[in-house]
Protein backbone atom coordinates (compact mmCIF):
# COMPACT_ATOMS: atom_id res chain seq x y z
CA UNK A 1 0.00 0.00 0.00
CA UNK A 2 2.22 2.85 1.20
CA UNK A 3 5.41 1.03 0.24
CA UNK A 4 4.40 0.95 -3.43
CA UNK A 5 4.96 4.66 -3.92
CA UNK A 6 3.10 7.89 -3.72
CA UNK A 7 0.11 8.70 -5.88
CA UNK A 8 -0.29 12.31 -6.95
CA UNK A 9 -3.71 13.94 -7.28
CA UNK A 10 -3.94 12.93 -10.93
CA UNK A 11 -3.53 9.25 -10.01
CA UNK A 12 0.04 8.91 -11.31
CA UNK A 13 2.55 7.02 -9.17
CA UNK A 14 5.57 9.13 -8.28
CA UNK A 15 8.84 8.21 -6.61
CA UNK A 16 8.71 8.19 -2.83
CA UNK A 17 11.20 10.57 -1.29
CA UNK A 18 10.21 10.46 2.38
CA UNK A 19 7.57 12.48 4.15
CA UNK A 20 7.25 15.60 2.01
CA UNK A 21 5.07 18.56 2.90
CA UNK A 22 1.60 18.07 1.53
CA UNK A 23 1.59 14.27 1.55
CA UNK A 24 -1.42 12.74 3.21
CA UNK A 25 -2.68 9.25 3.87
CA UNK A 26 -6.19 8.96 2.41
CA UNK A 27 -8.67 6.70 4.16
CA UNK A 28 -12.37 5.92 3.95
CA UNK A 29 -14.88 6.30 6.72
CA UNK A 30 -18.50 5.66 5.84
CA UNK A 31 -18.99 7.23 2.39
CA UNK A 32 -16.36 9.95 2.78
CA UNK A 33 -12.62 10.27 2.16
CA UNK A 34 -10.36 11.74 4.82
CA UNK A 35 -6.70 12.65 4.88
CA UNK A 36 -4.11 12.88 7.63
CA UNK A 37 -0.56 14.15 7.32
CA UNK A 38 1.86 11.33 6.58
CA UNK A 39 4.44 12.54 9.09
CA UNK A 40 2.21 11.33 11.94
CA UNK A 41 1.61 7.85 10.49
CA UNK A 42 3.93 5.16 11.83
CA UNK A 43 2.29 2.24 10.04
CA UNK A 44 -0.97 0.74 8.84
CA UNK A 45 -2.09 -2.69 9.99
CA UNK A 46 -5.03 -4.98 9.35
CA UNK A 47 -7.68 -5.14 12.02
CA UNK A 48 -6.79 -7.34 14.94
CA UNK A 49 -9.04 -8.11 17.86
CA UNK A 50 -8.75 -5.53 20.59
CA UNK A 51 -8.73 -6.20 24.31
CA UNK A 52 -11.44 -4.23 26.04
CA UNK A 53 -10.59 -2.45 29.26
CA UNK A 54 -12.91 -1.89 32.23
CA UNK A 55 -14.67 1.48 32.22
CA UNK A 56 -13.12 2.50 28.90
CA UNK A 57 -14.60 5.41 27.00
CA UNK A 58 -17.18 4.73 24.30
CA UNK A 59 -14.86 5.70 21.44
CA UNK A 60 -12.02 3.44 22.60
CA UNK A 61 -12.22 0.07 20.83
CA UNK A 62 -9.64 -1.35 23.22
CA UNK A 63 -5.92 -2.02 23.06
CA UNK A 64 -3.78 -4.13 20.76
CA UNK A 65 -0.30 -5.56 21.18
CA UNK A 66 1.96 -4.59 18.31
CA UNK A 67 5.65 -5.49 18.42
CA UNK A 68 5.51 -5.87 22.20
CA UNK A 69 3.88 -2.48 22.66
CA UNK A 70 0.34 -1.97 23.95
CA UNK A 71 -1.44 0.57 21.76
CA UNK A 72 -4.90 2.05 22.43
CA UNK A 73 -7.20 2.00 19.40
CA UNK A 74 -9.86 4.67 18.89
CA UNK A 75 -12.83 4.03 16.60
CA UNK A 76 -13.24 7.10 14.41
CA UNK A 77 -16.80 6.02 13.64
CA UNK A 78 -17.65 6.15 17.35
CA UNK A 79 -15.65 9.36 17.80
CA UNK A 80 -17.78 10.96 15.07
CA UNK A 81 -21.00 9.56 16.58
CA UNK A 82 -21.62 7.04 13.78
CA UNK A 83 -22.56 3.36 14.11
CA UNK A 84 -19.76 0.81 13.88
CA UNK A 85 -19.48 -1.35 10.74
CA UNK A 86 -21.05 -4.81 10.92
CA UNK A 87 -17.73 -6.61 10.49
CA UNK A 88 -14.46 -5.09 11.70
CA UNK A 89 -12.43 -7.81 9.98
CA UNK A 90 -12.02 -5.77 6.77
CA UNK A 91 -11.12 -2.52 8.54
CA UNK A 92 -7.65 -1.08 9.10
CA UNK A 93 -5.83 0.48 12.02
CA UNK A 94 -3.61 3.46 11.33
CA UNK A 95 -0.90 3.63 13.98
CA UNK A 96 -0.05 7.25 14.70
CA UNK A 97 2.81 8.73 16.64
CA UNK A 98 1.79 12.04 18.14
CA UNK A 99 4.30 13.78 20.41
CA UNK A 100 6.05 10.43 21.09
CA UNK A 101 2.73 8.76 21.98
CA UNK A 102 1.49 5.81 19.91
CA UNK A 103 -2.23 5.51 19.30
CA UNK A 104 -4.27 3.66 16.69
CA UNK A 105 -7.31 4.88 14.82
CA UNK A 106 -9.71 2.36 13.32
CA UNK A 107 -10.90 3.30 9.82
CA UNK A 108 -12.94 1.50 7.16
CA UNK A 109 -10.09 1.30 4.63
CA UNK A 110 -6.84 2.99 3.62
CA UNK A 111 -6.78 4.09 -0.01
CA UNK A 112 -3.50 5.78 -0.93
CA UNK A 113 -0.81 8.28 -0.12
CA UNK A 114 -1.20 11.40 -2.23
CA UNK A 115 0.48 14.74 -2.57
CA UNK A 116 -1.94 17.55 -1.81
CA UNK A 117 -0.61 20.99 -2.78
CA UNK A 118 -1.62 23.77 -0.40
CA UNK A 119 -3.13 25.62 -3.38
CA UNK A 120 -6.07 23.16 -3.48
CA UNK A 121 -6.84 23.32 0.26
CA UNK A 122 -9.69 25.51 1.46
CA UNK A 123 -9.66 26.56 5.12
CA UNK A 124 -12.81 25.72 7.04
CA UNK A 125 -13.37 29.35 8.12
CA UNK A 126 -15.73 28.35 10.90
CA UNK A 127 -18.02 26.36 8.58
CA UNK A 128 -17.63 23.32 10.80
CA UNK A 129 -19.04 25.03 13.90
CA UNK A 130 -17.34 23.70 17.02
CA UNK A 131 -15.40 21.03 15.12
CA UNK A 132 -11.73 21.91 15.23
CA UNK A 133 -10.85 18.39 14.04
CA UNK A 134 -11.00 19.50 10.40
CA UNK A 135 -7.98 21.50 9.27
CA UNK A 136 -9.23 22.06 5.72
CA UNK A 137 -10.89 20.58 2.65
CA UNK A 138 -8.81 19.66 -0.38
CA UNK A 139 -10.56 20.27 -3.70
CA UNK A 140 -9.25 17.39 -5.81
CA UNK A 141 -10.33 16.65 -9.40
CA UNK A 142 -12.78 13.88 -8.45
CA UNK A 143 -13.55 14.43 -4.76
CA UNK A 144 -13.46 16.68 -1.76
CA UNK A 145 -10.93 15.34 0.74
CA UNK A 146 -11.58 16.21 4.38
CA UNK A 147 -8.24 16.92 6.06
CA UNK A 148 -8.19 16.03 9.73
CA UNK A 149 -6.10 17.64 12.42
CA UNK A 150 -5.16 14.42 14.20
CA UNK A 151 -3.93 16.22 17.32
CA UNK A 152 -7.38 17.78 17.71
CA UNK A 153 -9.01 14.32 17.64
CA UNK A 154 -7.51 13.62 21.04
CA UNK A 155 -7.66 15.96 23.97
CA UNK A 156 -4.26 16.77 25.41
CA UNK A 157 -5.37 14.98 28.58
CA UNK A 158 -5.87 11.73 26.66
CA UNK A 159 -2.42 11.91 25.06
CA UNK A 160 -0.82 12.77 28.42
CA UNK A 161 -2.58 9.82 30.09
CA UNK A 162 -1.40 7.41 27.36
CA UNK A 163 2.16 8.80 27.65
CA UNK A 164 2.14 8.30 31.43
CA UNK A 165 0.87 4.73 31.04
CA UNK A 166 3.59 4.00 28.44
CA UNK A 167 6.24 5.46 30.76
CA UNK A 168 5.00 3.38 33.72
CA UNK A 169 5.03 0.25 31.54
CA UNK A 170 8.57 1.00 30.35
CA UNK A 171 9.68 1.40 33.97
CA UNK A 172 8.28 -2.02 34.79
CA UNK A 173 5.28 -1.13 36.85
CA UNK A 174 2.33 1.10 37.43
CA UNK A 175 2.64 4.08 39.70
CA UNK A 176 -0.04 4.18 42.36
CA UNK A 177 -1.08 7.69 43.33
Amino acid sequence: MIGKGVIDIDGREVARQGALDGQVVVFSLAEEKYGIEISLVREIVKWSKTTELPQMSEELSGVIKLRDQVIPVISLRKKFGWPEVESLVDTKIIILEIDSVSVGINVDDVDAVIDVPSSVVEPTNGLMGQSNMISGIAKLPDLLLILLDVRALFSSGVLEQIAQEELAEAQGGVEIV
